[in-house]
């Protein structure tokens, strides 16, 4: 009897014994599963807007950019920049003046040069979806500014360096005293800023359309051409700026330098896009940028039209891409996935 006692007195503990040691291996199991569901959902936390929009903390989406001249109603200079936060990169697709566009829906013709003067309302938005649809891209964000703003926004990028070293190739002139326009500049190294910036930009062709051998290296009174110029300023005011910059203003300043200016916009930008943007640029490298021209077909009518033909260069490399590639760089350098 006394042995049997022994016996359940032992059997039970070893009960409660073997129920513990399991209790504890249940409880750890569970919390190791648990924390696997924990990083499994862990999501991007959404950036706070105060104007109530939000933008995921992953974000690849298309800017619409214009300059346009307010008294002489001709767009100055338009393109498009792809803001991309997971790669870090920005890729900007230039678009000249002389593109020819047509809307079937309106039997509207006319060329980017005119195309925001083209709507009578909802300006950066018509604008902007005209241009998503040339190029079956999607565009959801769009800032368009006048040269007057436009050289007050650059100037503010000028304040703490006295703005951009830029070596101009060639000496450039041309002056209309009815549009109020007078752009001088000779050729070597200039410092930029604000409104010289805006005007050494907007030059692309001669007042009598005459041109010496040097100046159409550089500019033939086509404003593809001109593009080229562009490309390789605005790649300067970066590198300056934010890569290999003088002071770290800019690159800590970026959101507070540009809010200002979404009040006299026409734009649907937003604070939390501006503070990706100046993400993007302060960690981002010069191999991460790229940049892109359609390319097109001079045609006559009425005034001298391109013909966008599927063609795209590569500023960078110098090269023309075939209509097949191109559609591959705009789908995957011009990407809007979320």
């Amino acid at each position: 009897m006394d042995n049997l006692r022994r016996f359940l007195v032992v059997f039970c503990i070893m009960l409660v014994l073997a129920a513990a040691v399991c209790g504890v291996r249940l409880v750890l199991s569970y919390d190791n599963f648990n924390k696997n569901l924990v990083n499994d959902l862990e999501l991007d936390i959404p950036t706070y807007d105060p104007s109530g929009e939000t933008v995921q903390s992953s974000f690849s989406n298309n800017i619409l950019f214009i300059c346009f001249d307010e008294e002489n109603s001709e767009t100055q200079l338009m393109f498009v920049m792809n803001v991309d936060s997971a790669s870090k990169s920005l890729n900007f697709m230039f678009l000249p003046k002389e593109i020819k566009y047509n809307i079937a829906a309106g039997s509207m013709v006319g060329d980017f040069g005119s195309m925001y003067y083209g709507f009578s309302s909802s300006r950066g938005s018509s604008c902007a979806s005209a241009v998503a649809s040339f190029f079956d891209i999607d565009i959801n964000y769009y800032f368009c500014i006048s040269t007057e703003e436009c050289a007050k926004l650059l100037g503010s990028f000028c304040s703490e360096d006295g703005g951009v070293i830029f070596d101009v190739p060639v000496d450039i002139y041309y002056r209309d005293y009815e549009k109020n326009i007078n752009i001088d500049f000779k050729k070597g190294a200039q410092v930029l800023n604000g409104t010289g910036i805006v005007d050494f930009l907007r030059f692309y062709k001669t007042f009598d359309g005459s041109y010496t051998k040097e100046l159409l290296e550089y500019y033939d009174g086509t404003d593809s051409k001109r593009m080229n110029i562009v490309a390789r300023f605005i790649d300067t005011f970066i590198t300056q700026k934010f890569f290999e910059p003088s002071t770290d203003f800019y690159i800590r300043s970026f959101t507070e330098l540009v809010n200002p200016f979404l009040n006299k916009a026409d734009t649907n930008v937003t604070r939390s896009v501006l503070e990706t943007v100046g993400q993007i640029l302060a960690t981002t490298n010069s191999q991460k940028i790229g940049y892109f021209l359609p390319l097109g077909d001079v045609s006559f009518n009425d005034k001298v039209y391109l013909e966008y033909n599927g063609y795209i260069r590569n500023l960078e490399l110098d090269e023309s891409i075939s209509p097949s590639v191109a559609m591959d760089i705009l789908s995957s350098r011009f990407k809007t996935l979320y």
